[in-house]
């Protein structure tokens, strides 16, 4: 009985359906004979069944992050079969062993060859995060959410994955192995939800199936001859790596044996046998058998403690290392200080100084031994990494050599730089190019600042947490921001009444606010303006009651008191600060218009400071006072120059990749189709979206404010169209992706194709 419509059909159709007709979106769904995922449309009709299950996708395509392999995936058949029936019976499956057993490698493949059976396949790639506390914030920003900062964030990852089959890839476990019942609740409360993860040691949750990934099946002695040989795992997985850096290189009779003996001295782990595959470049397989023999004997390497495979993968690391020049080991050693990659030139200016060789050479070297690994970022820029077990190594090597407390210092100030060139690029034209640089950075300011905590480097993290709060803000990580900053503030060395401590309280009350902690927002705001006057720094000053003028608005709609402070701001502010001018001048015009002011004189100030955020690059403040024009000409009668200053503000905040900003471009749409005869379905979507995007943290205007100008529009939208019909519509908007929620805001203003 349902009737769906194509996009297209929908086009030609939506102006000519007759009373007690309409169309509901649908969403994008991938269908069978489609290569792309199409657009579809529910036809309703009045008084006849609408309440259908979810469309039915074709199978194998199935939404996934999976990195596509870079090599050949070599054995584990049997492995696979079973992991694969185990994902078919039960929700939660951990592949357990040491380190170097492919773990990652098998879940992926496995994770792969389940996309056919599910919905949706998610990596969530836990190498980096060291914290427990982070866990399920890292799955909510894998799955294109925001932490939830109003909620508990289970329940609002439950209500996202509710209704879909969703199989979860949690890996490098072992180091958050805390946070296991955090994932145990999610699994309670997302019944649909399969998780796999990779782990050194079980999860211990009930309903768990340990399935522990055992090194590659060695040959058989018994059975030396050469044909056996190319049916063992081990072997074809050696062979196959070794000819990739030696093209020539074949099994053979001649050859055999020692293979053979190689993979048996590595115990079948894939990591070792593939950094001894590496040396093939500049060693013959005999060769290997004799260095293996003097490095790699079984029960050497490290503590004794420690399980059996694991000293073997450790000796295979240090025999790897072993093999470099001296400076290439210090050079090895210094860039444990990064966290999750590193550019050329951020090595240079960290691990290069006063080494014998160059970094570039270096690297090359470090690269080829198979102990760092290159890659690309989507900007096409060279980004190096290691592996965790090897950066574990390398990290050790660092703190036996002397240097660590420089090192790690040269880090931390080297990332403090690159947090204060990004800070005004945050709010300019360049925005989106260094949201994505410091994303590819965020664990590389996290060891700066836990580094900078640990030896009571205040000022460092101060500096830090200042510039880079608009990041936290933008990116969603507005939850992990507060809580760097309060930590950092309670610093014994940041105690010190400065500028430097006064701009972080600032960056404290930003965050505090976009959170809607109205409430704490005084306290910080207020010691900053406090310390301004006391160092007598007019234009931190300025900054500083410009932010305090927000709390007699939120707390209390005090606009005589807010009047006031902005009033002195103006008065102290610095006249080439013109980004901070501008801002002055739209916050006076909007206190004025709040307090019944002249319209002519608002529009005439905010008018000044759009050509000034324009001029200087910034959109998002350009937006925001678009919206606020488009405000001021909705109360002054002008409904068709606000349509015009709405559209135009959607179509700079839904660009950027922030749900901060769009949050603003669909509280504006929501606006646009509530009060400006618009259609009252896409408008209680919208504010499905608006709500969910609130609540993830994404960051919305205060809701008084809006309603000032614009009126109460769930109150206009539930009179509309009844409450049914807001709730099913509401719930429709609430359940979209990131993704999807900015299309349609694009859609619904008209300018997806734009």
């Amino acid at each position: 009985g349902q009737v769906l419509l194509s996009e297209a059909t929908r086009g030609l159709l939506e102006d000519r359906l007759p009373e007690g007709v309409d169309l509901r979106d649908l969403g994008e769904h991938a269908l069978k004979d489609f290569d792309e995922p199409r657009r579809l449309f529910d036809l309703r009709i009045e008084g006849l069944r609408d309440d259908f299950p979810p469309i039915r996708t074709k199978e194998g395509s199935a939404r996934s992050n999976l990195p596509p392999p870079r090599t050949s995936f070599i054995g584990r058949e049997r492995e696979l079969e079973e992991i694969n029936d185990l994902l078919g019976r039960v929700r939660l499956v951990t592949l357990t062993g040491p380190g170097g057993t492919g773990k990652t490698r098998l879940a992926l493949r496995a994770a792969a060859d389940q996309a056919e059976r599910v919905d949706d396949v998610y990596l969530v790639d836990l190498s980096a995060v060291t914290d427990p506390g982070l866990v399920l914030s890292t799955i909510a920003v894998t799955l294109g959410l925001q932490p939830d900062t109003t909620a508990d964030l289970v329940d609002t990852l439950a209500a996202h994955l509710r209704d879909r089959e969703l199989l979860l890839v949690l890996d490098n476990v072992e180091q958050v192995v805390d946070a296991a019942p955090e994932v145990g609740r999610l699994l309670d409360a997302a019944p649909r939800l399969r998780v796999l993860a990779t782990s050194r040691v079980p999860l211990h949750l009930s309903g768990e199936h340990e399935y522990l990934v055992r090194p590659l099946p060695l040959p058989d002695p018994e059975r030396p001859e050469l044909q056996a040989l190319t049916t063992c795992e081990s072997v074809m997985l050696f062979v196959e790596r070794a000819a990739a850096v030696r093209r020539e290189f074949r099994l053979d009779e001649g050859n055999a044996v020692a293979v053979a003996e190689i993979v048996r001295r590595l115990d079948g782990l894939p990591l070792a046998i593939e950094l001894a595959a590496s040396r093939m470049k500049m060693l013959g397989p005999g060769a290997l058998v004799e260095r293996l023999g003097r490095r790699l004997p079984l029960l050497s390497g490290g503590p004794r403690d420690l399980p059996e495979r694991q000293r073997t993968l450790r000796t295979a690391i240090e025999w790897s290392h072993d093999l470099l020049e001296p400076e290439v080991q210090r050079l090895f050693a210094r860039l444990a200080a990064f966290r999750g990659g590193w550019t050329l030139e951020a090595a240079e200016r960290v691990a290069g100084s006063g080494l014998d060789i160059e970094v570039l050479d270096g690297l090359n070297s470090l690269v080829d031994h198979s102990l760092v690994r290159l890659g690309e970022t989507s900007t096409g820029e060279s980004r190096f990494r290691m592996l965790e077990t090897i950066h574990e190594f390398a990290g050790e090597r660092l703190a036996a050599s002397g240097e660590e407390d420089e090192i790690r210092g040269r880090h931390a100030s080297s990332t403090r730089g690159l947090a204060e060139e990004a800070e005004p690029n945050l709010m300019g034209e360049a925005q989106g190019e260094w949201l994505e640089r410091l994303e590819q950075n965020h664990d590389n300011v996290r060891a700066a600042l836990d580094w900078s905590e640990t030896v009571g480097d205040a000022e460092t993290a101060l500096r830090i947490g200042a510039a880079i709060w608009r990041f936290w803000q933008f990116r969603g990580h507005l939850p992990e921001g507060r809580a760097r900053l309060e930590r950092i503030l309670a610093m014994p060395g940041a105690s010190t009444r400065n500028a430097v401590r006064a701009r972080a309280l600032g960056a404290l009350g930003g965050i505090r606010y976009w959170l809607a902690e109205y409430q704490a927002i005084e306290p910080v705001y207020m010691e900053a303006v406090d310390i301004a006057r006391e160092v007598g720094d007019r234009r931190l000053l300025s900054r500083a009651l410009f932010d305090l003028s927000f709390v007699p608005m939120v707390i209390g709609q005090d606009f005589a008191r807010q009047g006031q402070l902005l009033d002195e701001a103006l008065a102290e502010a610095d006249p080439e600060d013109r980004a901070l001018v501008a801002q002055l001048l739209t916050g006076l015009a909007f206190n004025r218009m709040l307090r019944g002011g002249d319209p002519a004189e608002g529009h005439e100030a905010i008018e000044q400071a759009i050509a000034i955020h324009r001029e200087l690059g910034d959109r998002v403040l350009t937006a925001e006072n678009i919206l606020s024009k488009a405000g001021m000409h909705f109360l002054a009668g002008d409904a068709e120059a606000a349509r015009d200053g709405l559209v135009e503000a959607v179509a700079i905040l839904s660009e950027p990749d922030s749900a901060t900003l769009l949050g603003m471009a669909v509280s504006s749409l929501a606006l646009l189709e509530t009060t400006l005869q618009g259609d009252p379905v896409r408008a209680a979507r919208l504010l499905g979206i608006m709500s969910r995007l609130r609540d993830e943290g994404g960051g919305t205007p205060p809701a008084f404010v809006v309603a000032r100008f614009f009126g109460d529009s769930e109150q206009q939208v539930r009179a509309a169209i009844g409450d049914e019909g807001f709730e099913r519509a509401h719930a429709e908007g609430h359940a979209m992706t990131i993704e999807q929620a900015r299309a349609y805001a694009r859609e619904v203003a008209g300018l997806a194709n734009r």
